[in-house]
């Protein structure tokens, strides 16, 4: 290897981004172990109530709602798809309404548990279910729901009044994350177009030298065939090749018509220069360029562009995302027919430790573009924690794609 020390970068800042939320599975093992506990809770208080003289044959409605509770619960566990599952919880909830309402039974059996797990229900149906399906089934839910008080015969407009306002709110919260995802899949859709973008003009950068350099020696060999059918076949392969480059350019016109003028793209040799640009910006960290002598070696048209497209990246990811970073490595090294491009800082005490993600689940758009790029090669980008602390973003990638 070759090492280029290059004085040191500055301290950017990490966000929070870099920690990973919390996965759907966790959030719903919290959930259901909270409204487990208050199931129980309210099994004690019901059983309590139960016994009272003033309320003849009021062990029955009990009964209901501190199972129907469980059966609602329950339809948070992933056993069907949201949308069964919610379906199954209003099931339930309606026919305990419908058995109350019908018993007349003048208790305070409103059913919390039960009234908990709709309200996750309903969340959870007004952010990630299809809307076809998420205008009945959110009516449904909330129904139910503001139905709960009205089982009571002592229940106060006040009470009907606050389930209402709270149904109204987790709602509002489920369709703020619906367009907040909407909001956030668009923008990837977005990176990754322009990525193509600029990939198919790098596609002609680097093909049509060449293509055009075949079409040249066509030519140049047909001039000098004595055997006129060789003569005419290079004159052909000379046809297809400039058709070939004039199809080439319209179609790339047609794709950047709206974009400014691209300047060339870099090649591998302006790396060292990304870097120690990157240094004067930070002066303050130490910055290494470890270079190895064979990673050129055979490199194929137009990898050089990827490598400074990924490098670039990477340090714009630090210098956005390290405030305590006081040491970064780029490293270019070479396996076999293997590529692996690095970019590493030593991060900070701050950083929580989370597991590899892939670029579309970082937060950052600017790794979705190299993402895009590195699989149209056949390669592959990941970003994470390391073992021994701080941060890498590492692409494998093939030298002959």
């Amino acid at each position: 290897m070759t090492q280029i020390p290059l004085p040191s970068s500055a301290r950017a800042a990490r966000t929070p981004a870099r920690t990973p939320a919390r996965t759907p599975v966790r959030g719903r093992g919290w959930l259901v172990a909270a409204l487990g506990g208050l199931w129980i809770l309210e099994g004690r208080v019901l059983s309590r109530g139960a016994g009272h003289p003033e309320y003849a044959g009021g062990h029955h409605a009990h009964l209901v709602v501190w199972l129907a509770g469980l059966l609602v619960a329950a339809c948070l566990l992933p056993w069907a798809t949201l949308a069964g599952r919610a379906a199954a919880a209003v099931a339930v909830s309606w026919s305990a309404t419908g058995y109350l309402l019908t018993a007349g039974q003048p208790m305070p059996v409103w059913g919390i548990t039960e009234s908990a797990a709709l309200l996750a229900l309903l969340g959870a149906v007004a952010w990630r279910t299809p809307v076809r399906q998420a205008v009945p089934l959110g009516i449904a839910l909330a129904a139910g729901i503001l139905a709960a008080p009205v089982r009571d015969a002592d229940a106060l407009s006040t009470t009907v009044v606050a389930y209402a306002l709270v149904v109204a709110g987790v709602t509002a919260l489920g369709l703020c994350l619906r367009c907040r995802d909407a909001e956030r899949a668009r923008a990837v859709a977005a990176a990754r177009e322009a990525e193509r973008l600029e990939l198919a003009g790098e596609l002609h950068d680097f093909v049509a030298h060449h293509v055009a350099a075949m079409t040249l020696l066509a030519k140049a060999t047909g001039s000098l065939a004595d055997d006129e059918r060789v003569a005419a076949s290079l004159r052909d392969i000379q046809e297809a090749g400039d058709e070939a480059m004039t199809t080439a350019r319209r179609l790339l016109k047609v794709l950047q018509q709206d974009q400014a003028h691209r300047a060339p793209p870099p090649g591998l040799d302006r790396t060292a220069e990304l870097v120690a640009a990157f240094r004067e910006v930070h002066p303050e960290a130490r910055v290494t360029l470890s270079v190895d002598p064979r990673f050129d070696e055979g490199l194929a048209p137009g990898l050089g562009a990827s490598v400074h497209r990924i490098v670039g990246e990477g340090l714009a990811n630090v210098a956005k995302h390290s405030p305590d970073a006081s040491a970064v490595g780029v490293s270019l090294r070479r396996s076999g027919e293997r590529l692996f491009v690095s970019v590493r800082d030593d991060g900070g005490p701050a950083r929580t430790p989370s597991a590899p993600r892939a670029p579309e689940d970082s937060g950052g758009l600017g790794l979705v573009g190299v993402g895009e790029r590195a699989d149209a090669i056949g390669g592959s980008l990941t970003a994470g924690p390391v073992p021994d602390g701080g941060w890498e973003l590492l692409a494998v990638l093939p030298a002959r794609p």
